[in-house]
């Protein structure tokens, strides 16, 4: 969770998981009240500003959920320190290194078209869900807008709009059913139907969870999705469910984006063998489907949802 935050131009501002960082210093500002001297202290800034930066994510503790895996840092640490350099420097591009690797194309965004990735959700993971009683489980969709799925929810509150049935496996231990899941996901081709052209990111992994993050292109939202093994399943089994959750983290409608990858993954999965594992049609979710296909009818959708998804909307617009 080492990441640093930057707010570009302006004010400037640091954030770690458990870590308070250093100020960043006003370069731009110095440079410009005090010419040459100032260009001196500018560079003197930015150098203290990268230092201070890494150090202070060398030094960082963060008490989350998930640990990333080596690498997954070593890109967070190289993202941060690269934005940490472009503010300092007033650059109005955002660096290349914001990007997934596997986004389909680097869009240059102006300082006013920053991406919209919107906050991290908290309570991700198994945790105890007021929904089940206390019981661990996956987070539940809270609001009220068709841009979420959730093994967590209330059946006659969230059926056909968020609610989705666990993915059952058998004749694989559980382990190896969410490393199955895992390598599916890997696979995964940015821009499939038009789709997360940004790409995406594994995240993370724990003992019995997987913890993913894919982007948008042209807006650059992110949306998280994580897998788990239902607790209390037998790990010396060869059977079992799979928890999942699917979210965008800001906005109303999704455009059907959270289903498509969705369906993409567990057509991959029952075609592995030894899966049921649903897809999200008008039929089972018609709530979400009604909706979406209705908000990419309006003048800010980002394409037609009917146009390209006809199979989930298959009547015009009224």
């Amino acid at each position: 969770c080492g990441v640093l935050v930057t707010r570009w131009g302006g004010k400037q501002q640091a954030a770690m998981c458990g870590a308070e960082q250093p100020r960043m210093p006003p370069a731009k500002r110095v440079a410009s009240r005090h010419g040459s001297a100032g260009r001196r202290a500018t560079r003197a800034g930015a150098g203290v500003l990268l230092g201070a930066a890494a150090l202070a994510l060398l030094r960082a503790s963060a008490p989350c959920w998930l640990s990333p895996s080596p690498a997954t840092s070593a890109t967070h640490r190289r993202g941060a320190l690269t934005a940490a350099l472009g503010s300092a420097l007033a650059i109005s591009v955002e660096p290349p290194a914001e990007a997934f690797d596997n986004a389909i194309k680097i869009l240059k965004r102006d300082v006013n078209d920053r991406k919209k990735k919107g906050p991290q959700p908290s309570e991700i993971g198994l945790e105890p869900r007021k929904f089940l009683e206390n019981a661990l489980g996956m987070k539940e969709c809270t609001d009220k807008t068709p841009n979420c799925f959730s093994t967590t929810g209330v059946e006659g509150l969230d059926a056909g709009f968020h609610l989705v049935s666990p993915w059952q496996f058998s004749g694989k231990s559980p382990k190896a059913a969410l490393e199955e899941v895992r390598d599916v996901i890997l696979t995964y081709p940015p821009g499939q139907q038009g789709i997360d052209g940004g790409g995406f990111s594994f995240v993370a992994e724990e003992q019995n969870c997987i913890y993913f993050q894919f982007e948008s292109l042209k807006r650059g939202h992110l949306d998280d999705l994580e897998f788990c093994v239902e607790p209390g399943t037998n790990m010396e089994g060869n059977s079992g469910n799979m928890l999942l959750r699917s979210s965008s983290r800001q906005g109303f409608w999704d455009f059907g984006v959270n289903a498509v990858r969705l369906n993409w993954i567990s057509d991959k999965m029952r075609k592995k063998g030894g899966w049921k594992a649903d897809e999200i049609t008008q039929i089972t979710h018609p709530i979400y489907w009604g909706a979406n296909c209705q908000g990419g009818e309006t003048s800010k959708a980002p394409f037609s949802v009917r146009e390209a998804f006809p199979k989930y909307c298959p009547e015009s617009p009224a």
